[in-house]
């Protein structure tokens, strides 16, 4: 919570963070009850029983009440100060996506995830998005800035990891320009992550292909524009 205060404070004096405890059994919900009540602009939201990524994402666009709207893992995988320098770009751009640093491949994979099979399952991942959907971003899996109206009218339907994914493509289906930042992976220093297990990746699997099928083969998204992707130029 006080790094996150720390980087808004330094990009706004109008700003809410928005926290959501996805049913956890510890005492997460009472450190954010104590927390908030010394901090107004904090907004903790919890879930009866967890219910994945994509719900949450879902969630917090819902809940967001601010012009812009982020959203950063808790356990701080994506190094948003990358950002800082950048926020001006959104007089001239929709949305700042975030993009690991470097090409997609097998000698890069440690560094853009936490072990060699997360490495793997990203990769897969960014392949069978790219390929199905002809999407020409550089990553599908990072933090996006956007304006809370355009996350809010769109109808976001998947489950799990693939509704980040589902934001970008609906917005770039819908028009909207994109500035692609890099912005640095942090590998996780303590605790360990859900979003390989087997059940996770099937339903991230049965989502990309379930809304290949329905917006894109079936033509369920007969409105699909080409939005503008651009990229921060190498310094030099």
């Amino acid at each position: 919570m006080e790094r996150a205060e720390r980087f808004l404070r330094s990009v706004s004096d109008d700003y809410e963070l928005i926290v959501i405890d996805d049913g956890s059994s510890d005492r997460t919900w009472a450190i954010m009850g104590e927390l908030a009540s010394t901090r107004p602009w904090l907004k903790p939201l919890k879930n009866e029983r967890n219910r994945g990524p994509g719900f949450c994402y879902r969630r917090g666009i819902a809940a967001a009440s601010k012009a812009y709207f982020m959203a950063q893992t808790v356990d701080w995988a994506y190094d948003i100060d990358a950002f800082t320098p950048y926020f001006d770009e959104l007089r001239r751009h929709d949305i700042l996506q975030g993009v690991r640093p470097g090409e997609y491949s097998l000698a890069t994979l440690r560094r853009r995830s936490d072990s060699f099979y997360k490495g793997i399952v990203s990769l897969t991942n960014y392949t069978l998005i790219r390929a199905l959907y002809r999407l020409p971003f550089d990553d599908f899996q990072n933090v996006t800035v956007c304006p809370a109206r355009l996350a809010q009218s769109l109808h976001l339907e998947s489950e799990g990891s693939f509704t980040n994914p589902e934001v970008m493509m609906k917005l770039y289906w819908g028009g909207a320009s994109f500035l692609q930042v890099p912005v640095s992976f942090h590998k996780r220093g303590r605790g360990k992550g859900t979003g390989t297990r087997v059940g996770a990746i099937a339903r991230s699997i049965g989502d990309i292909l379930s809304g290949w099928i329905r917006w894109v083969v079936l033509g369920g998204y007969p409105n699909r524009r080409s939005g503008r992707v651009t990229s921060v130029s190498p310094p030099g």
